[in-house]
């Protein structure tokens, strides 16, 4: 990285505000662990090299709810989410009635690709896949096709 390189943005951390993820930036000065941009305030400001990169992110082409949702309070339903780099990933969205009843049939529950919403509508999917996103919790959370 060098001053007047444009980078992108890989995480939003703190400044939530302030910086948007995958959006570029300009260097404006640059130190060994910082850099200096126009945030999106229009401010002027120092912040940790390592939220940026010099090469954009993959975004969110396509979410895709796989299941009808009959019951929004105790259903479980599969979601596909598709990248600009061809990437699939699938994660499941339930809610703690439906791991109520699991749970009454089963000792135990072991996944890492359950999200637990209040209720499953697709504008809360939606929103939790994006905040997830956001905060760099997405890849993570889900299985890769």
């Amino acid at each position: 990285m060098k001053t007047k390189d444009k980078i992108y943005c890989n995480s939003i951390g703190i400044y939530s505000r302030q910086l948007t993820k995958r959006k570029s930036y300009i260097i404006e000065e640059i130190s060994s662990e910082n850099v200096k941009i126009c945030n999106d305030e229009g401010r002027l400001k120092w912040y940790p090299r390592f939220y940026f990169s010099l090469s954009n992110e993959p975004e969110i082409i396509s979410i895709q709810i796989d299941d009808k949702i009959e019951n929004n309070k105790s259903d479980a339903i599969e979601v596909t989410i598709e990248f600009s780099n061809k990437e699939k990933y699938w994660l499941t969205f339930t809610t703690p009635k439906y791991l109520d009843k699991i749970l009454d049939e089963e000792s135990y529950l072991s996944s890492k690709h359950f999200i637990i919403i209040k209720n499953l509508t697709e504008k809360s999917i939606l929103s939790t896949i994006y905040k997830l996103d956001e905060q760099n919790e997405l890849i993570e959370n889900c299985k890769k096709y």
